[in-house]
């Protein structure tokens, strides 16, 4: 399993209680909450913690999500969310956060 750490994916061989935090930013409108926290939801991924603000019309969203440990189905989601993403207009960002 990669994960992007200071800019560089790494490999990390353990998953369980492994967390990431995923940054959205873009342009604000109705819904994307719910567009985003959906994709992970489908993949069984669990959000601990988020923040969210919307500044001069601009939507920041941070999210702590416990990783599934079945790594295909954490390549597949970061993928979709990705894709997400670029759909509704936000660039997404993935930084390993480590064990809590």
């Amino acid at each position: 399993m990669h994960f992007l750490d200071n800019g560089l994916w790494h490999l990390v061989e353990d998953v369980a209680d492994k967390y990431v935090v995923i940054i959205a930013i873009g342009p604000d409108r109705s819904g994307l909450i719910a567009e985003i926290t959906s994709v992970i939801a489908d993949f069984g991924c669990n959000i601990e913690d988020m923040d969210q603000v919307v500044m001069h019309g601009i939507f920041i969203l941070s999210l702590l999500v416990n990783i599934s440990p079945d790594v295909s189905v954490l390549e597949k989601m970061r993928t979709k969310l990705q894709y997400r993403c670029h759909e509704l207009g936000l660039e997404v960002t993935f930084y390993y956060a480590g064990t809590k």
